[in-house]
């Protein structure tokens, strides 16, 4: 399948601490991230029965992507589903606050342009990375289906 790349722009939001998705709903609730943010947790992120609600609004405040070193299930699928973009970065309590980074999907590179340090992605799939070009779970069906009618 024919997807686009995926390179993302911004400065991290650190959210140090408990990351649990009540946690990032409150943290959304205080805080009014800029468009071009990625929210960097340096602990495991999403547990808990709110999942999809925080994926959702984390998404619908502009976050571009969510860096962890690990992710709670339910959450990484919402994430994919959605087409907000969940990054498993072991290093990512390496990254300070307001960091400029620049994220290449696609080649698994996180760069912190203010340091000049780059960082593998961990655990993310070709299937993955197609679901995320193409914004999410809805426009990978799309050109699925395309891709399918064009070769009929």
């Amino acid at each position: 399948m024919d997807t686009d790349e995926l390179i993302l722009n911004g400065r991290a939001w650190v959210v140090a601490g408990g990351a649990s998705a009540a946690d990032l709903l409150s943290r959304l609730a205080e805080a009014a991230p800029a468009e071009d943010t990625i929210l960097l947790a340096t602990s495991p992120v999403g547990d808990g029965p709110n999942a999809a609600r925080a994926a959702e609004a984390l998404q619908g405040q502009g976050i571009q992507a969510v860096i962890a070193p690990r992710f709670a299930w339910s959450f990484f699928r919402v994430c994919l589903t959605i087409g907000l973009p969940p990054l498993t970065l072991w290093e990512a309590a390496e990254i300070r606050a307001h960091d400029r980074l620049r994220i290449d999907v696609n080649d698994l590179i996180v760069k912190d342009l203010s340091s000049g340090t780059r960082y593998p992605i961990r655990d993310l799939s070709d299937l993955y990375i197609d679901i995320l070009s193409c914004g999410g779970s809805d426009g990978y069906v799309r050109a699925l289906r395309a891709a399918r009618s064009d070769s009929d």
